[in-house]
């Protein structure tokens, strides 16, 4: 086992906790937008012990902020809209089918016919995990929402990507990123939601420290995998986060797992071991 792929299925069981955590929020966008300040104002002190990025990676980051920005609105969107257990696994599913035409198309990486039978088995299952979900009311809303998640998870996903491998050491793109990351919800968090969301924010601020902290985890280590390995094969890979996501919500959130949805998860991790098999 690789050291990307041990990177990027710890950054899995993050995600899924990091996720489950802002569900049980009262205010979820007020959550995302303490995930975002709270993580740039932990990586500040390690700023002076990297270097400054240059050139194409600063674009990258102003790019990626932004796609971040319009991913926290989707996103909480989604959960705000339907169950947990039917928009997370949507719009995780569809992220890594964007990412490998972006990776493709965009940073030229090949597309072995096992690890797009990988890719595609997870994502299925993973989209099958969701849809199998007892259909509620405003379910067809979360799940279009959940949707346009997956598609700005493929976006910021070949970018960050792109950016870690754009510099010579890659704490340098990381620990910008969460600067660049918590100063656009901190602009645009405000802007959407107005005096309000500032407001639950101070009321949430403990959970937030500690889901800022996760996001450290979840996403540093997911960009640091993709500086050493396949960004589609390793984003397929993350989105086994479901099957740590159903475990939680299970267990938390009182939701259950019927036969179709274990058959489901069934095809995510054969397709995981599908993906480890190929070259």
């Amino acid at each position: 086992m690789t050291i990307a792929v041990v990177l990027i299925l710890v950054s899995a069981f993050l995600h899924a906790a990091v996720n489950i955590l802002t569900k049980r929020a009262d205010d979820k966008y007020a959550m995302r937008l303490l995930i975002g300040v709270f993580s740039a104002i932990m990586v500040m002190p390690f700023l002076f012990f990297v270097p400054l990025p240059q050139g194409r990676a600063v674009w990258l980051l102003l790019l990626t902020a932004a796609v971040h920005a319009v991913y926290e609105l989707f996103v909480v969107k989604s959960y705000e809209s339907s169950a947990f257990s039917a928009v997370y696994p949507v719009a995780r599913g569809t992220g890594p089918l964007f990412t490998a035409l972006g990776a493709i198309l965009l940073l030229g990486e090949p597309a072995p016919v096992v690890e797009i039978a990988g890719i595609l088995m997870i994502s299925g299952g993973v989209i099958a995990l969701g849809l199998s979900h007892r259909q509620t009311e405003g379910a067809g809303t979360g799940l279009l929402y959940a949707l346009a998640t997956g598609l700005t998870i493929g976006c910021y996903t070949v970018i960050d990507a792109s950016g870690v491998r754009s510099v010579e050491n890659p704490f340098s793109y990381v620990l910008w990123f969460f600067v660049a990351y918590g100063a656009a919800v901190l602009v645009t968090a405000p802007g959407i939601r107005g005096r309000a969301v500032v407001v639950e924010a101070r009321r949430q601020w403990r959970l937030g420290i500690l889901l800022g902290l996760l996001a450290l985890g979840t996403y540093g280590l997911a960009m640091l995998a993709y500086r050493y390995g396949a960004t589609a094969k390793l984003a397929a890979l993350r989105e086994t986060s479901v099957l740590f996501g159903a475990a939680m919500a299970t267990r938390f959130l009182g939701e259950r797992m019927s036969g179709p949805r274990w058959l489901a998860a069934g095809a995510i991790a054969a397709g995981a071991i599908l993906l480890q098999a190929g070259p």
